[in-house]
């Protein structure tokens, strides 16, 4: 609902399945194995720093074979539709 709000098209598509999701299911498949794969995490702040500095290492030292060993963050190009940051929080159903 959020990133409706900011005019951001949501898809869905079946889940585990590499033909319709294969970017999705690679990205999950590399945090899993690097981040995830073997590890124990004392809370959740440990983990979240984890994954903090595995987000910066895959988007921003880490070469990627599909962008012909460059690195994501080279790629980056700011959007060029504003944030409104104005948006009211979604409303859930009693009990859910």
């Amino acid at each position: 609902l959020w990133l409706m709000r900011q005019g951001i098209r949501v898809g869905h598509s079946r889940p585990y399945h590499p033909q319709t999701q294969g970017k999705l299911e690679r990205f999950h498949r590399s945090l899993k194995a690097e981040v995830l794969q073997g590890k124990w995490f004392a809370d959740s702040g440990e983990l979240q720093r984890a994954f903090d500095h595995w987000r910066t290492v895959y988007n921003l030292e880490r070469p990627h074979e599909a962008l012909d060993m460059a690195v994501p963050g080279s790629r980056y190009q700011p959007s060029s539709r504003r944030y409104s940051g104005n948006t009211t929080p979604p409303e859930y159903d009693e009990g859910v």
